[in-house]
């Protein structure tokens, strides 16, 4: 599973922002309580947008307090130091995810959809500098890079081994794989994707490469069940919209 966190959790749960709930109280002590955390989710939020747009390593404190126009005074009273806002946003995109990713009702879904969806989201997110940030915090913040890749590894595994289980037993998906070595062969071809470097110098088009892997490991655990069932959706897919 080495690996896997960065690449198939990271594009397939989309990183949007989502406006937190504040809940009704008539305790105004909690209330006042909730709406700090509240405050604080929102400016973790308008961080992290601003390390998608400038990137994570070129924005500074200063760039934080001048673009969200607050005082560093007041920055510095939510955080310790760039490693501890950058742990909270990353820790803040996780919890994004899994509140808006139900790991055991995408499990439940025809497992060959869902992987092609999760390539779909791999090729479309490219464009993005998800890839870019990923780089940054294992190069520039590696110790916040391995809490937070830990984390997301164990709810990557959860998701994929029950993705795997669900195929089994809709017979589309070999019962002899091994599960193991199939993700963690899954997760270092796609390892590359974590370096800019890397991908900048590839003699194919990268949404081709990964197109590729995906198309290799569904032949490479699939029943001939599970092979009809991928040629169909491929044919579905290709199909002209009527009108």
């Amino acid at each position: 599973m080495c690996c896997i966190s960065g690449t198939i959790f990271v594009y397939f749960c989309t990183w949007k922002r989502f406006k937190c709930v504040s809940f009704p109280s008539t305790n105004t002590k909690t209330s006042a309580m909730e709406e700090n955390i509240k405050q604080k989710r929102e400016l973790i939020a308008a961080i992290s947008d601003l390390f998608l747009r400038f990137g994570l390593r070129s924005t500074s404190m200063d760039d934080i307090a001048n673009h969200l126009k607050i005082s560093k005074k007041t920055l510095y009273q939510q955080f310790a130091n760039k490693d501890d806002v950058v742990e909270q946003v990353m820790l803040y995109r996780r919890d994004e995810k899994i509140k808006n990713t139900d790991v055991n009702q995408l499990a439940k879904k025809n497992p060959i959809v869902v992987m092609s969806e999760i390539r779909d989201f791999m090729v479309s997110d490219l464009g993005s500098r998800l890839p870019a940030n990923h780089f940054d915090l294992r190069k520039y913040h590696p110790a916040v890079y391995e809490r937070v890749a830990k984390q997301e590894e164990e709810s990557t595994k959860k998701f994929l081994v029950a993705l795997l289980d669900n195929g089994i037993k809709q017979e589309l998906f070999r019962k002899d794989i091994d599960k193991e070595l199939q993700l963690y062969l899954l997760g270092k071809q796609l390892h590359f994707l974590k370096d800019p470097e890397i991908t900048s110098k590839l003699e194919y088009p990268i949404s081709v490469i990964i197109s590729t892997i995906f198309i290799n490991f569904i032949y490479a655990i699939s029943t001939e069940k599970g092979l009809k069932e991928f040629e169909r959706l491929k044919n579905t897919a290709k199909r002209p919209e009527d009108g």
